[in-house]
């Protein structure tokens, strides 16, 4: 990230709005081109110009700048970022080619493939995060084994992006695989081993199965609120899920704490800017629809598509996520002329979303000669 100091980072928002807006890395103001807010940094640290900090990301011997800002760790999930990680990945392709011919080493893992695939999963390009986490799972499953830690990420990563595209049958052997390895190695209170319980009780979920779903998000919940504390971040994703699925099987009232429990601390922790926030967010307002608290609601639901808008795009998943429980909201409220705005923007978001063409087409030319057959 551009330079700036955890102090500077912890000012408040009321800092924020009493200080004059200046560039972090230049120190310049608005005259100097418009500010921008790039991640959840606070303080003076807020804004930067985009001229400036695109400089420092290309410039940086931070292996991180590319995508993320080191110090509040809020990546920038833009273009730019698959720009250089996609340039970074071909440049490691080629060398570790040069490596295989040189030397007849065996394949492996160029170490920007992972990132470059979650940072594509992460602004809703699913189907190119796709064949990268094909690719590692495949050649680790090769030279390391299908018990290696690294083999074991590399399973739950590609199940992940399944799930997230809802091809819950290809998703289901890989986490049931997982888990049966993380239970015979780590046993049953490792964290990751919990990790692969709440992933697989999510997938249950999505599948309709909510009663056995349920136990196995109990169960991983349970454990990591005696090991890991209220507040890790593991411990909330459990929390969110457990509450999501008592809100699918019409539990309302108890599935109201669990989500604002989840939220106040997500606040606290990662800002009101990160997407697991605004995931909360959202869900959170979905349920006080459901509930029938529709003054309470509303706000909550503008607050996570407006949010997502501006920083994931109007493109992204979880922003049509917003733009169709605002619009179930509004149905709600009977304001069905607005509802059916939204209906047709959701829909002309995923017709341009089926026509983008193709970012890593230079990432990807030297793949098929670096992957074994």
């Amino acid at each position: 990230m551009a330079p700036c100091t955890r102090a500077q980072h912890k000012h408040t928002r009321a800092d924020d709005d009493e200080e004059e807006k200046t560039c972090r890395l230049c120190l310049g103001g608005e005259e100097d081109g418009p500010l921008v807010q790039p991640c959840a940094c606070r303080g003076t640290a807020t804004w930067a110009h985009s001229h400036c900090l695109d400089h420092w990301r290309r410039t940086s011997p931070r292996q991180d700048a590319a995508y993320r800002c080191g110090q509040c760790m809020d990546e920038y999930r833009d273009a730019l970022s698959l720009e250089l990680l996609s340039a970074r990945l071909q440049a490691e392709r080629t060398r570790l080619l040069m490596a295989q011919c040189l030397f007849t080493t065996a394949p492996q893992v160029p170490p920007t493939l992972d990132t470059l695939a979650r940072e594509l999963m992460a602004q809703g390009k699913y189907g190119e995060a796709e064949p990268l986490f094909r690719e590692a799972l495949k050649v680790r499953r090769g030279t390391l084994g299908n018990r290696h830690p690294n083999t074991l990420k590399s399973m739950n990563n590609l199940a992940t992006l399944l799930y997230a595209k809802k091809d819950l049958a290809a998703a289901e052997p890989l986490l049931y695989e997982a888990l049966y390895v993380h239970l015979e190695t780590l046993g049953n209170r490792h964290p990751t081993t919990l990790t692969s319980i709440t992933n697989l009780g999510s997938l249950l979920k999505a599948k309709g199965n909510l009663v056995a779903a349920e136990q196995l998000l109990r169960r991983a919940l349970k454990v990591k609120r005696e090991t890991l504390s209220d507040r890790h971040p593991s411990t909330l994703t459990s929390i969110h899920s457990l509450g999501r699925l008592l809100k699918a099987s019409g539990r309302l009232r108890a599935a109201e704490p669990l989500l604002r429990e989840v939220l106040k601390v997500r606040r606290e922790t990662l800002g009101s800017r990160h997407p697991h926030t605004l995931a909360s967010v959202n869900h959170l307002g979905s349920l006080l629809k459901d509930k029938g608290d529709l003054v309470a609601a509303e706000p909550l639901l503008r607050e996570a598509l407006e949010v997502r808008r501006k920083t994931l795009g109007s493109r992204h998943p979880a922003t049509l996520v917003s733009i169709n429980s605002l619009r179930s909201f509004l149905e709600a409220k009977g304001k069905l002329q607005a509802a059916e705005s939204l209906y047709r923007e959701a829909q002309a978001r995923r017709t341009l979303r089926g026509r983008q063409p193709s970012t890593l087409r230079c990432a990807m030319k030297t793949r098929a000669r670096t992957v074994p057959r």
